[in-house]
């Protein structure tokens, strides 16, 4: 099943190399989507033009780990420029930033997320999120199963994001409805809704914190200048819509795929409980494995790629659900291992655009497993019923009902 609208093959894509690669309907996605990803492109070339593989347009797949390096990292041949492309869904042109912005501009963006989420800020903000993952834990605790993707994955991630941003507790779950509606699973009216209903709450709150600034990341995001004068409204919108859809899913999809693991696999679970040293390695190799982002990079200037000749305005697509399953980089790839040495994995990206929230990100799956495996005693995907996975925003789990005794 293709989307509408990406029959259309340009002329300088050689015939041999063109797939229909209808990502969201891949088959196998509804139950183990990262593996679906992989065994779609199994027999394929490196390299391959991708019909259906973002929703409404076609783009190259890379499938190896040293070419999506290579293109993560050659900022000047491929732009993040039209990573994402929200402003669009509401008629407007501003950026998502710093995620749309190149070297060497990209830089001064950049430099003033990264005090915020250094090693050491989120270090002290531990205790602050043990404290809130045991709380939430314990909520549910006694009633020995709970559905895990409403419970915790989504709830623990979003308070965090909605304390540093100095935002209301009470608003999570309709974020968490906004941000589903920006998925590539629904219709162009949902997602065009969903950016407006973000769009309109954060210019109305950027207005708030201009008249009335407080400690939260907004406030100091807005009294940031860049290159040493203050950020127009634009910029000041771009860095905060990416901010606030940057802190919703990610996290949360990461620890489905972590716990549904655990859940499928007891002896796992039962050596993290026996090894708590190991939950570091752990969380690596979970990242590796369930790779769950996907991005897109704009084609600068005509190319060839390792014999592929790509043209000025390709659009490259690049999934870390492949790079962390390349076996010619990383020994049994297809096996979660977590004595395993290497972990160079790129699931973060790579380069410039290396994910600013990566060390808050680890701190929370890291306190998420030690202060469930502490709290709750083995458990299993509930008898009778299937979790339910696929594409949102990134590949996620939808649905994971879990039991305990």
């Amino acid at each position: 099943m293709l989307d509408a609208g990406v029959t259309d093959v340009p002329e300088h894509v050689p015939a041999d190399l063109v797939r229909d690669f209808p990502f969201k309907h891949l088959p196998g996605m509804d139950t183990d989507p990262v593996a679906a990803v992989n065994r779609a492109v199994l027999n394929e070339p490196d390299i391959f033009y991708a019909r259906g593989a973002r929703v409404g347009m076609n783009a190259w797949v890379l499938k190896s780990y040293e070419l999506i390096l290579e293109v993560f990292q050659d900022t000047g041949t491929f732009s993040s420029s039209a990573n994402a492309n929200f402003s669009a869904l509401v008629g407007e042109t501003w950026r998502a930033l710093p995620l749309e912005a190149d070297p060497p501009q990209h830089g001064a963006y950049r430099a003033i997320l990264n005090p915020w989420f250094s090693p050491s800020r989120v270090k002290t903000m531990g205790e602050e999120i043990r404290t809130l993952a045991i709380d939430i834990i314990e909520g549910f605790k006694a009633d020995g199963e709970c559905e895990f993707v409403s419970a915790f994955a989504e709830v623990f991630p979003i308070q965090i994001f909605l304390r540093i941003f100095g935002l209301p507790i009470s608003e999570a779950r309709q974020f968490v409805d906004w941000n589903h509606g920006l998925g590539p699973d629904r219709s162009l009216e949902e997602r065009e809704a969903s950016a407006r209903l973000i769009v309109d709450y954060l210019r109305e709150t950027i207005a708030e914190r201009e008249r009335e600034p407080t400690e939260d990341l907004i406030s100091y995001v807005l009294g940031s200048p860049v290159d040493g004068r203050p950020m127009t409204p634009d910029e000041k919108l771009g860095m905060c819509f990416l901010l606030f859809v940057g802190g919703l899913d990610t996290v949360a999809n990461q620890l489905g795929f972590i716990f549904k693991h655990l859940a499928e696999h007891p002896e796992d679970q039962q050596k993290l409980r026996d090894e708590p040293d190991l939950i570091s390695n752990a969380i690596e190799e979970f990242i590796r494995y369930y790779g769950v982002v996907n991005t897109t990079r704009l084609v600068m200037r005509d190319v060839d790629f390792h014999g592929v000749k790509m043209k000025k305005g390709d659009l490259v697509f690049l999934l870390a659900a492949l790079s962390g399953r390349d076996d010619r980089k990383f020994e049994n790839a297809s096996t979660v291992d977590f004595s395993r040495k290497s972990q160079s994995h790129i699931s973060f990206a790579a380069g410039p655009h290396r994910c600013a929230g990566s060390h808050l990100a680890r701190r929370e799956l890291r306190i998420a497993i030690e202060e469930w495996l502490a709290r709750i005693p083995a458990f299993k995907v509930t008898d009778g019923r299937v979790p339910r996975t696929g594409l949102g925003g990134v590949l996620g789990v939808f649905e994971l009902p879990l039991s305990w005794k």
